[in-house]
C-alpha cells in the first residue's frame, strides 16, 4: 500500500508492509505540473492501493488519478473529511471545511493512542486539535508558522525589510528582534494552548507533534513533554483505509 500527503508546495509519501512503513520519501513540487515529479514512484512496484490526503485542489487529484491509472492502473483513494470514520467524530458542524491533512491526522492519533490528545502538526501553519479517549474531537485552533508570522511583518511593517537573524532575549538589530519577537510570541501561544488542552481533556492527555517543525518547538525552553510523530498523517491514511496498524 502506498500513502500520499499531498499540501499546496510539497509531496510525502510512504509505502507500506505488514502495516509497518517501509519507505518514505519528499519532494517540492509545482501545482502547473505536478507530473513533473510522479516520476519518483517509477522505482516502485505497482500498488494495489493508493490513499491519498490532498489539499492542493482538484486539478493536482486528477493529474494523480491519469497517472496512476496510465501507469499502475489503479484509481488512488482520496480521504475526505467527514462526520465520522474510523471511530471518530468531527466537531465541525460542517465537516467539509476541516482540512483533510488534520482529519488523517485524527484518525491517526486515534488509532495510534487509548488516552485523550492534543494534536499539533506544525508547518507553514500550525494546527491544533483536540480529541478524547472515546474519539470525540474537541475542535482546534489555526495559527500562523514562524515563517508566515516574520512574512506578515515583512510585508505589513514599514521599515522591517529583514528577518532571518538569531532568536536572543533582547535583540540589537531588526532581523534578531522579528527572530526573537516571532519565536517566543510563538512559544507563548503554544505553551498557553498545550495548558488549555490539559483542563479540556484532563492531566492523562498526550501532547502529540507532527510537522516540520516539531524538533525545533520541541526544543523550546517551557514546553511540555511532546511525542513526535512525524508519519501521523500517513498513519491515518493507513488507518482510513481500515487496516490495523502494528504498534509503535
Amino acid at each position: 500500500m502506498l500513502t500520499i500527503d499531498i499540501g499546496n508546495t510539497s509531496i510525502k509519501w510512504a509505502v507500506w508492509n505488514d502495516a509497518r512503513i517501509v519507505q518514505t520519501g519528499s519532494c517540492e513540487y509545482s501545482k502547473q505540473e505536478p507530473e513533473n515529479v510522479f516520476v519518483m514512484w517509477n522505482d516502485i512496484r505497482a500498488e494495489n492501493r493508493v490513499m491519498v490526503s490532498c489539499v492542493a485542489g482538484e486539478s493536482v487529484e486528477h493529474a494523480l488519478s491519469n497517472w496512476m491509472q496510465q501507469h499502475w492502473s489503479i484509481v488512488p483513494e482520496f480521504l475526505r473529511s467527514t462526520a465520522k470514520r474510523g471511530g471518530v467524530i468531527n466537531a465541525y458542524a460542517d465537516p467539509g471545511q476541516y482540512g483533510v491533512d488534520r482529519w488523517a491526522a485524527l484518525l491517526g492519533a486515534h488509532a495510534l493512542y487509548d488516552d485523550p490528545v492534543c494534536i499539533i502538526d506544525a508547518g507553514t501553519a500550525i494546527t491544533v486539535d483536540l480529541l478524547d479517549a472515546s474519539g470525540v474531537h474537541h475542535g482546534g485552533r489555526i495559527l500562523p508558522g514562524l515563517h508566515m508570522m516574520r512574512e506578515a511583518l515583512l510585508k505589513g511593517a514599514a521599515g522591517i525589510h529583514q528577518a532571518d537573524g538569531e532568536p536572543v532575549a533582547f535583540a540589537n538589530n531588526t532581523a534578531d528582534a522579528v527572530s526573537s519577537g516571532t519565536l517566543h510570541m510563538l512559544q507563548a501561544a503554544l505553551i498557553e494552548v498545550c495548558s488549555s488542552a490539559g483542563q479540556c481533556l484532563g492531566n492523562n492527555m498526550k501532547i502529540i507533534i507532527t510537522g516540520g517543525m516539531s524538533e525545533q518547538i520541541m526544543s523550546l525552553p517551557g514546553m511540555p513533554g511532546m511525542l513526535h510523530e512525524p508519519d501521523l498523517v500517513m498513519k491515518g491514511l493507513y488507518a482510513a483505509a481500515e487496516i490495523p496498524l502494528a504498534g509503535n
